[in-house]
């Protein structure tokens, strides 16, 4: 089936006419508001579907402007989850919309031939709930979410439809049928605006309506999803309605409570008491989603935190319930549980659980996170955390009474730390650059690296340090390893995960645990087995964080929801588009021309580790490049530079029409970044040698030669100069440096400050612009490279904190 949106119309077109610079190809469907029809654009030789409304609507300047107004606001909402809005016009005195063209079928013609899968319908509707919310940030409400609105595609990628346009493109006369009719006059209080069977309470009453009316109308199709039935059809639609008004839900025993409380609080009466955004539904649905077929986690009475793993079914007690971002968490010796969190977008805070209570108790410790508990219940806390790159951070190692008290520092730049059994003393990860070394006792090296080592942990008897390292500079993916207190590696199983969160041993200490990825399980808790070997400890769909263990064989995990977006805007204007496209992108490039950018969606696919795109600031849809890791875009923008997987090999993928081309340097044991130089011909690499210390290079593009770029050793992120002569990136100091390409030792760029990344040259090459590395909240700066005047450029602040 292909998707039609029926709207009457008074213009009937023939293959080959041509509705403003489009070329009909034939007709979709027609109903009671319009006609449909497949089109092409010659103009990119896109295939689209285009509505041409009823000539009325043009005979209504109030009507065709409210079309006009809320058609654009409908083409600003782009996401995976949505259907892509690409223009409007008119023809022939008809308005007409422009939509991208879909195959598959309405999740009504689906539910109508039978049962849908538990594991689909969650899916499904958590596909809504991303779609809607991301609507919502935007200021939008749809207030018409039923199964007719929803499209179900050839690859179960939901779109909702009208998102916007519903409550303009209605009939002003009265219900025609209750699936397909909506009662809309204007959205002013008192009036009446939905589809009867699907309206919230609110709509019924004739009410102002929010953000929660979309999630009381979700509600509704969630429980026809997966009961089969309505929950409040009636004979009539007074009676639905009446029913919306005062009947409460009446769900099956079949249903698993947990699923069964996520309808009652979507659905119920008051707003107030339902969930209170669409993202809190995403996330619980998540939650039930990552549960197994049951869709439940329930804690037995009297269990324990965290998840039980002496019983084949393991018992899970819920620890937190704000919306944020937890950083680091452990067990204390009395069983209370201490965490960092930081919640509702404020910063890192350390808090205290104790078993039977709801509320978790803030300590006063502030911009800090835990690392470790000894035996004694001192806390090893790290202060004022900052991003290194990626995944990668550090602070300052400190030791606090968890009763409370000022912390006493002990050194900085750690990673990460964990007390020596008797609580004396400490192992540590400390990050100086360009190595990342392990420490025990502080100061005594036992491990270095160039890629970023994590989650430092004690054997149980103290005789072992197990620990990740991650090839990758800040990535998630890693092995574990351990080694004994000389720094003897007696284990290192040498194939490295996706992607890891999280280390812990086993109580007898026979095992390491890690939170890793390892197809076919997906995010599972994994057991390495001192004399080889590997088992799955805990296994679940969705992401699991591993903490801490405790001798009883209790577990210490977080479920995560995690969704990186990507927004563009101009200066000076308030406005930011969402360009992400599925749920964790990766942005790498802009076009010079600002027209476009190039990223990666890293869980696009099962299986692929990243999918090049190229998508248009202004929206319309992504563009599959290629498969890969993407890198840069160059200057006239007919090349991505790409990540081959293959140390020292580079492929410069086309953008349009061509064959990819390979370039190699197998100089590089591991490359971090290719830049593109203004000429298009060469690259600056960078990354480490067959000795691991650090390389850049010149790499030409047609198979020539490398030469060293500056001094030949430099660190990430850079920028080229417009002439290509200049290079500014970090030095060994962590300031920016200024290095002629032919070569030479480099002079600090005037103006600049510890810790920040240089981000472009300005097309006269009088000004660098910056931005301090490792904040939420930042301003991006100008520099004059002459004199080392710096002013604010731009100020840049995330809407919503909560998480990142």
């Amino acid at each position: 089936m292909i998707l039609t949106l029926c709207y009457a119309a008074a213009v009937t077109l023939e293959a080959g006419a041509c509705v403003g610079p489009y070329e009909v190809i034939s007709p979709l469907g027609a109903g009671g508001m319009g006609e449909v029809y497949r089109a092409r654009d010659p103009r990119i030789g896109r295939e689209v579907a285009i509505k041409i409304l009823p000539a009325a609507f043009a005979s209504n300047p109030d009507r065709l402007a409210r079309f006009s107004q809320e058609a654009r606001t409908a083409g600003a909402l782009n996401h995976p989850n949505l259907l892509v809005v690409f223009d409007l016009g008119t023809h022939q005195d008809s308005p007409y919309l422009v939509t991208e063209l879909l195959e598959g079928e309405t999740l009504r013609e689906r539910m109508s031939r039978g049962t849908v899968p538990l594991r689909k319908a969650l899916d499904w509707t958590m596909q809504i709930a991303d779609g809607v919310s991301a609507a919502h940030e935007k200021g939008v409400i749809h207030r018409d979410i039923k199964p007719e609105n929803v499209f179900v595609s050839r690859d179960d990628r939901v779109k909702l439809l009208d998102f916007g346009l519903a409550k303009l493109l209605a009939d002003d006369g009265a219900f025609d049928s209750e699936a397909s009719t909506n009662l809309m006059r204007r959205t002013d209080p008192g009036s009446v605006l939905g589809t009867p069977g699907y309206m919230s309470p609110e709509q019924v009453r004739g009410e102002v309506v929010d953000e929660r009316s979309d999630i009381f109308s979700l509600g509704i199709v969630l429980a026809e999803l997966v009961t089969g039935s309505h929950p409040f059809r009636r004979p009539t639609r007074a009676e639905t309605m009446t029913a919306i008004l005062q009947s409460d839900v009446s769900l099956p025993e079949s249903l698993s409570p947990g699923l069964a409380r996520v309808v009652d609080h979507m659905l119920a009466k008051a707003p107030v008491a339902r969930f209170q955004s669409m993202r809190d539904v995403a996330f619980a649905l998540q939650l039930l989603s990552g549960a197994g077929s049951s869709g439940e986690m329930t804690a037995q009475p009297g269990a324990q935190p965290g998840a039980r793993l002496r019983s084949a079914q393991p018992e899970f007690l819920s620890i937190s319930y704000r919306r944020g971002r937890i950083g680091t968490a452990r067990f204390a010796a009395d069983g209370s549980i201490v965490y960092g969190a930081a919640w509702e977008g404020k910063p890192l805070e350390v808090f205290v659980s104790r078993p039977g209570m709801p509320e978790a108790r803030a300590t006063g410790l502030t911009n800090a996170d835990v690392l470790s508990v000894s035996a004694t219940g001192e806390l090893a806390v790290s202060l004022d955390r900052s991003l290194l790159g990626g995944w990668a951070s550090a602070g300052t190692l400190a030791r606090v009474p968890i009763a409370g008290g000022a912390p006493r520092r002990i050194c900085e730049n750690v990673v990460d730390a964990d007390w020596e059994p008797d609580g004396k003393g400490f192992a540590i990860v400390r990050y100086a650059q360009p190595s990342f070394i392990l420490e025990c006792p502080i100061g005594r090296r036992l491990h270095a690296s160039t890629g970023w080592l994590s989650h430092v942990r004690f054997s149980p008897d103290g005789s072992r340090l197990a620990f990740i390292e991650h090839p990758w500079f800040g990535d998630e993916a890693g092995r574990p390893i351990v080694v004994d207190l000389e720094g003897r590696t007696l284990m290192d199983p040498g194939t490295t995960l996706n992607g890891t969160s999280g280390l812990a041993w086993s109580p007898d200490g026979d095992e390491v645990w890690i939170a890793g990825e390892r197809p076919p399980y997906g995010r599972s808790i994994l057991g390495y087995g001192n004399a080889g070997g590997t088992r799955v400890v805990l296994s679940a769909p969705g992401q699991l964080s591993l903490f801490d263990a405790t001798p009883g064989g209790d577990l210490l995990v977080s479920q995560d929801t995690l969704r990186r977006e990507v927004y563009a805007g101009r200066r000076g204007e308030d406005a930011n588009q969402n360009l992400a496209w599925f749920n964790w992108p990766m942005l790498t490039d802009l076009a010079r021309d600002g027209s476009q950018v190039l990223f990666e969606e890293q869980r696009a696919v099962s299986g692929s580790y990243a999918q090049i795109y190229l998508r248009p600031v202004a929206g319309g849809p992504a563009v599959h490049i290629g498969d890969g890791r993407a890198r840069a875009l160059s200057p006239d923008g007919q090349l991505v530079a790409a990540d081959t997987g293959v140390a020292g090999h580079l492929e410069l993928i086309p953008t349009g029409v061509g064959e990819s081309k390979l370039v190699r340097c197998d100089r590089f044991e591991q490359t971090l970044w290719w830049f593109w130089f203004p000429d298009g011909e060469r690259l600056l690499v960078i990354g480490s040698g067959k000795d691991r210390s650090r390389l850049c290079l010149c790499v030409p593009i047609d198979g020539g030669e490398p030469t060293p770029a500056g001094p030949g050793a430099f660190e990430w992120p850079a920028a080229i100069a417009p002439d290509g002569r200049r290079i500014v990136a970090p030095g060994a100091d962590e300031r920016l440096m200024i290095y002629e390409t032919a070569g030479g030792a480099g002079t600090p760029l005037p103006g600049a400050r510890p810790r920040e990344w240089p981000i472009v040259w300005s097309d006269d090459g009088r000004f660098v612009y910056v931005y301090p590395r490792g904040r939420t909240a930042l301003s991006i700066d100008r520099i004059d490279v002459a004199t080392g005047e710096r002013r604010e450029w731009q100020a840049i602040e995330p809407a919503d904190r909560a998480g990142i």
